[in-house]
């Protein structure tokens, strides 16, 4: 950059003249710029069709008949289905979406009904998939339960495990 007789910068074009010249040069001498070689088409992978999937929700841990101590741990697993966090207005739920409920020493509950919002049943409607609570030491019975936006249950989308806590 020179500066102007006001004091301000003025930008110089000397070296832009000069990358131009090599150019020419180059050009004019036979040394164009090598031609780029053909890039092979990667077909993209095919989408795979899950309709005839069906989901699976289960317990990363701990596993079924373990022995642990308390706080207890759990990490949720689900396969074939979106876990999402739950919308702050549903009027329909949103097809292919789900978010976990866990019931402490209950069973799964029918298909179609809703999952109650209090014991023994904890709602992830945040969608989250770990979560640690303090249990008693003894038996107790862990349900794993998908829900969708309105926490109604889905079709074979539970999980029954047993735990001992020490």
């Amino acid at each position: 950059m020179l500066r102007a007789s006001n004091g301000r910068r003025r930008p110089t074009y000397w070296a832009a003249g000069v990358v131009m010249a090599l150019a020419t040069a180059t050009v004019a001498c036979g040394g164009a710029a090598p031609e780029a070689e053909p890039v092979e088409e990667v077909a993209a992978p095919p989408v795979e069709d899950r309709s005839s999937v069906t989901p699976t929700v289960g317990f990363v841990s701990p596993a079924d008949g373990a022995t642990v101590s308390s706080p207890v741990s759990m990490e949720f697993i689900v396969s074939n289905l979106n876990i999402s966090p739950v919308p702050a207005e549903v009027v329909t739920p949103r097809q292919g979406m789900g978010h976990h409920h866990l019931g402490i020493d209950t069973e799964c509950l029918p298909v179609g009904e809703a999952i109650p919002r209090a014991d023994p049943w904890v709602h992830f409607g945040d969608g989250s998939q770990v979560f640690e609570t303090m249990l008693p030491p003894g038996p107790h019975t862990l349900t794993l339960q998908i829900g969708d936006d309105l926490h109604v249950t889905q079709d074979g989308l539970c999980t029954t495990i047993s735990i001992t806590v020490e």
